[in-house]
């Protein structure tokens, strides 16, 4: 039985795009930090591809995860703000400042975790040294938005640029 061209390439299209469309073709994580003046603290938002959080947290020895699920481990938020406590190292006013884990949630297949820091008086400059995921995707893009009083500032940090400053001065 011969089959085709007229079969074959459609078939292999569809293959290819069923293949492809459960993957991104791009590795990211965004992170946002809020100053609120009014509390004195840095609100920080982290939205990181679940997927690609669940490898990392693979690597590192926690498997069977399954985050946002029913059958979620116990420990799930533990490993998550040990990861990124890690990963994400803050200064502000050249002064090293520790994160505490507010919580997590789902949103579709992303996850967004919640860090806050305390007793930030004043907002001058922040300096941001992070490395999520780039340990397991050699092209991961970190991007760091800060918002103080509505001035934003940016930064594009990657396995090769894993560190920056923002002057708000």
């Amino acid at each position: 039985m011969k089959i085709g061209k007229k079969i074959i390439l459609p078939v292999l299209f569809l293959f290819l795009g069923v293949f492809f469309s459960q993957a991104h073709p791009f590795y990211v994580s965004i992170c946002q930090v809020n100053y609120n003046q009014q509390n004195q603290s840095l609100e920080i938002s982290v939205k990181i591809f679940a997927d690609d959080l669940l490898v990392a947290l693979s690597e590192e020895g926690h498997e069977k995860l399954y985050i946002g699920e029913d059958k979620e481990n116990e420990h799930t938020d533990e490993y998550i703000f040990n990861y990124l406590t890690d990963k994400i190292h803050f200064s502000v006013n050249e002064n090293e400042v520790q994160a505490n884990f507010v919580g997590k949630e789902m949103e579709k297949d992303v996850v967004w975790t919640y860090l806050e820091i305390n007793d930030i008086a004043q907002l001058n400059d922040i300096e941001v040294s992070c490395n999520l995921l780039t340990d397991v995707f050699s092209d991961q893009s970190n991007i760091i938005q800060v918002n103080k009083n509505g001035k934003i500032k940016n930064l594009l940090l990657s396995k090769r640029d894993t560190s920056g400053r923002l002057n708000f001065e």
